[in-house]
């Protein structure tokens, strides 16, 4: 080996500090950097896992959300309508109260009315009953007594208020 230059003990040495070496590196730097790298790749999963769970989450949220926000527009829309007919039938019993009334009114005006004719009337036949009384004493001359005067209207007053 000495022709080709090659010392076999030093080709030996060179092989052991190349194997030392290999071993080494195998040892020190490459199941480190393994170690390493499958650690890394292990924490991108797990990140990966945690976005993918994230984002579930965050989908089952945003329905949630959706959901919510339907029924809270159902729910005002039902307390817009039942406001509505709240204040249709109030609205319809203030006009029930005001027709009440007013057909009250009109009532009491009409028995007030009846009963101011009714006195205007007893006392138009009073007035009517004391002049007949008057032009009677005239025309005849003579008092009568005011019972039978009285009397005597009366009966003529009936006549006339069957003629009516």
């Amino acid at each position: 080996m000495k022709e080709l230059g090659l010392n076999l003990t030093d080709l030996l040495w060179q092989l052991i500090a190349f194997g030392l070496l290999v071993f080494l590196l195998y040892k020190l730097l490459y199941r480190p950097v393994l170690k390493m790298l499958d650690e890394r790749s292990e924490r991108i999963r797990q990140s990966m896992e945690d976005s993918a769970k994230a984002r579930e989450m965050a989908e089952k949220a945003q329905e949630e959300f959706e959901k919510r926000v339907l029924e809270a527009r159902k729910e005002g829309q039902d307390i817009i309508t039942q406001a509505n007919k709240m204040s249709e039938q109030l609205r319809q019993e203030i006009l029930e109260q005001a027709r009440s009334e007013a057909e009250q009114l009109i009532q009491k005006e009409r028995q007030s009315m009846t009963q101011e004719r009714e006195q205007a009337m007893a006392e138009l036949q009073k007035q009517v009953a004391d002049l007949s009384i008057r032009i009677a004493q005239k025309v005849i001359g003579q008092a009568l007594d005011e019972g039978t005067q009285r009397k005597l209207i009366a009966d003529v007053l009936s006549d006339m208020g069957d003629l009516k």
